[in-house]
């Protein structure tokens, strides 16, 4: 099947909304964030196009440091499934990244998409690490552990914060990333250094967490240091924190091992496995 392939529009958000609203159960946000990846200059969104010029397939590639770029969004109109739309624009996507220095590329899927998978493990993508997403409802969970109260990490703290990190099993687990949204990269220590200069590095007896409040009704955590008998508690006060903000939800992202799924679990979470996937260029 042929097709064109072109930097995606401003006025190609209104063909593709209709037939993404119901790419999962909850719906879909590619509509939503095209506009903002258009207009950003660390962004590459592709579209392709069908013999009247209407846009069938999106798709963006985004730098998240001078080295690592990050490919997200990738959808394909149900009438055009097994085109070679997916696989092409990934191949440009990699390759604008490539000319702009990165030397790895990586892309998230949920364990479930099996077909997602066959198709970037078939253009030299392998999986590198699993990740736990679970979301909490302030004052719904069961209570874990008596609640172990956070407090906000001084610049002074950044050190010895990185340095448990980096020896810890999260970070082996999660191969030093940190989750944002749904995009993960290297973590750095400048990351605590600006968390911790906005008041979003907490820290309690029980471990850390970098905390986002991305929305007025939810908390976003996509980096903790804790091991299996702190985490509970860990949990705990971040639940705590969400009741006294009066935010509806707390989305936390960790990586993926046993003793973390257990303690999402008892507090009240459902945690679903997402896969990274990694390819050098």
């Amino acid at each position: 099947m042929s097709f064109e392939m072109r930097p995606a529009r401003h006025e190609d958000v209104a063909g593709i909304a209709p037939w993404t609203v119901d790419t999962f159960e909850w719906g879909d946000y590619v509509s939503e964030r095209l506009p903002s990846w258009i207009d950003d200059p660390d962004s590459h969104p592709l579209v392709c196009v069908d013999d009247a010029g209407r846009p069938v397939a999106v798709a963006n590639t985004a730098m998240l440091s001078p080295t690592e770029a990050w490919l997200e969004g990738a959808r394909v109109h149900p009438g055009f499934k097994r085109s070679g739309m997916g696989s092409a624009m990934n191949r440009a996507g990699t390759e604008w990244a490539r000319r702009r220095g990165a030397r790895v590329a990586r892309l998230a899927t949920e364990i479930t998409n099996i077909a997602s998978q066959r198709q970037v493990e078939a253009i030299g993508y392998r999986h590198t690490s699993s990740w736990a997403q679970a979301t909490l409802v302030p004052g719904e969970r069961p209570a874990v552990v008596p609640g172990r109260g956070l407090s906000q990490a001084n610049l002074t703290d950044v050190d010895a914060c990185w340095l448990s990190w980096s020896t810890s099993e999260l970070a082996r687990a999660g191969r030093e990333m940190r989750a944002i949204g749904w995009r993960w990269r290297k973590a750095r220590p400048e990351d605590l250094v600006g968390a911790a200069s906005r008041g979003e590095l907490l820290q309690s007896p029980t471990g850390w967490a970098l905390v986002e409040h991305p929305e007025p009704d939810w908390l976003r955590i996509g980096w903790v240091i804790s091991d299996p008998d702190g985490l509970p508690g860990l949990i705990e006060g971040l639940a705590d924190l969400g009741s006294s903000m009066g935010v509806d939800e707390i989305g936390l992202t960790v990586p993926w091992l046993p003793w973390v799924v257990e303690t999402l679990t008892r507090a009240g979470g459902t945690p679903r496995e997402i896969l990274v996937y990694t390819m050098g260029l």
